[in-house]
Parts: C-alpha cells; sequence; structure tokens
C-alpha cells in the first residue's frame, strides 16, 4: 500500500501544470544557452575535420547496363595528374587522389567554406561477372568515367551421382 501511494504521489507530481516561472523563464536560461551553442560549435567543428567531411567525396553514380557497369566519380577542380585508379584482386575499385586550394589571397573573409579540399579515397565492391582486363576510362570536364565489361559467369553443371 505504501509503495503504490509513493507511487501516485509521484505521479502526481510530475503531472502538476508548469509554474509561472516556468513558463517565462529561469535565472538560468542563459547559461543553458550559452552551453547549448558552445556544444553545438564543438560538434560543428569535429564535421567540419577534413578527414570527415570526405567520408563520401567524391560523389559517385553506378549504372547497370546489359553489357557493362559504368561508374562515373563527379571530380570537379582535381587534376587528371592527382587521382590513382586500382582494381585488386578481390574486385575491389579504389579511387584515391588530392584536391589541392589554391590560396591567392590570404585575407579574404569566408561566411562559409563547405568546398572539400584535401586527400580523398572511395573504394567500391564490384561484382564477380566483370572482365578486369577491358576496363576503360574517360576524363572530361571533372567526371571520371569507368566502364568495365560484364562477363557470362559459368556455373558448374550439376553431376548426378548414382547411389549404390
Amino acid at each position: 500500500m505504501k509503495k503504490i501511494m509513493t507511487t501516485m504521489a509521484l505521479l502526481g507530481a510530475l503531472t502538476l501544470p508548469l509554474s509561472a516561472a516556468e513558463l517565462v523563464g529561469t535565472p538560468y536560461d542563459a547559461e543553458f544557452a550559452k552551453m547549448n551553442q558552445y556544444f553545438n560549435s564543438l560538434i560543428e567543428s569535429h564535421f567540419n575535420n577534413a578527414k570527415l567531411s570526405n567520408f563520401n567525396y567524391p560523389r559517385v553514380d553506378i549504372q547497370d547496363t546489359a553489357h557493362d557497369y559504368i561508374i562515373k566519380f563527379d571530380l570537379a577542380g582535381v587534376s587528371k595528374d592527382d587521382i590513382k585508379l586500382t582494381i585488386d584482386e578481390h574486385n575491389i575499385l579504389k579511387l584515391e587522389g588530392k584536391k589541392e586550394e589554391k590560396i591567392e589571397n590570404k585575407k579574404e573573409n569566408f561566411i562559409k567554406k563547405e568546398i572539400f579540399y584535401g586527400s580523398f579515397e572511395r573504394m567500391i565492391q564490384l561484382p564477380e561477372n566483370i572482365d578486369q582486363s577491358k576496363l576503360t576510362t574517360a576524363f572530361k570536364d571533372g567526371i571520371l568515367t569507368v566502364t568495365i565489361p560484364k562477363v557470362e559467369i559459368k556455373k558448374p553443371k550439376a553431376k548426378i551421382i548414382p547411389i549404390k
């Protein structure tokens, strides 16, 4: 009985209407606002870190056609000499590179700066049915296009095993 009364009293206290002080504000609101602003700035600076901001760079389109896989990387502002494309024995296509920032006027005052500069790496697991030896590339207007022909994978035929 004592537990029931304690629980009911606690529920009653939690459901009381807000007092006038709670509606108007408390003396601590300004301090809480400062703390909120501080934590938001910490989070924003953390996500503006170059290593974190390039996790999805460069953007990519992957198309599956009847005969090929076509992969397009958006590399606007990246020189062809600054990129390296490899494919390994596990069919992992890896694009590495860097996008350098040319600072001509060091006294520019930016309001916001979202363009990524720095090193990047993007890996894509390709399916088994590709012909690595016939892979072709084209780099035009900041778009790297990789075309990988498909091959038919010959599946082993089922073997009938006689039961003795």
